[in-house]
């Protein structure tokens, strides 16, 4: 009875000495180094799509960044160019306001698959139709991964109910 009591203990110890070693100590805190320069990074990105400026936008990013959340699904991401591309169609017919009480939260995770310098920005981008003059309130949330000093993720987040019906779409309930 001694042996299977030693030997099941054992082989507990085998099992679980994987995991103990592999545990990792995860952290986040707000005060680091580079948290005014990568605030000041998605800040000036912010800037440049009040003021229309596609080419200071452009060089906040990463050359291979991925933005998320303004195309057709969130799981399909865009690349500069192609964020440029959807800018110029947006700039040609709309202008953005964005809010002057905008909020910026930089925050650096250690451990874990969430690990990287973020910049997290609550907002609201007013936009304007330039021929009809239509505006559509948009409260926002954007996470960014800052890497290098550049943007190398961004991820946005609103109420694109809010829009679409704001332009005009209805809602049908399904058919019984």
């Amino acid at each position: 009875m001694r042996t299977i009591k030693m030997t099941m203990f054992f082989m507990l110890a085998v099992f679980l000495t994987p995991i103990i070693n592999t545990a990792q100590e995860f952290s986040a805190t707000m005060d680091f180094e580079n948290a005014e320069a990568n605030v000041a990074v998605v800040s000036n990105y912010v800037n440049a799509v009040q003021n229309g400026d596609l080419e200071t936008m452009i060089a906040q990013l990463a050359d291979d960044a991925k933005i998320y959340g303004l195309n057709a699904g969130f799981s399909d991401a865009m690349n500069p160019s192609q964020l440029s591309e959807y800018y110029k169609e947006s700039f040609a017919t709309s202008t953005h306001s964005i809010d002057a009480n905008t909020s910026y939260a930089p925050i650096k995770v250690t451990g874990g698959i969430n690990e990287g310098e973020w910049v997290m920005v609550w907002t609201t981008d007013t936009i304007s139709n330039k021929k009809t003059g239509q505006e559509i309130a948009i409260p926002a949330q954007v996470t960014c991964v800052v890497e290098d000093g550049k943007i190398a993720m961004m991820a946005h987040y609103y109420d694109q109910l809010n829009v679409m019906t704001s332009m005009g779409y209805t809602l049908q309930p399904p058919t019984e």
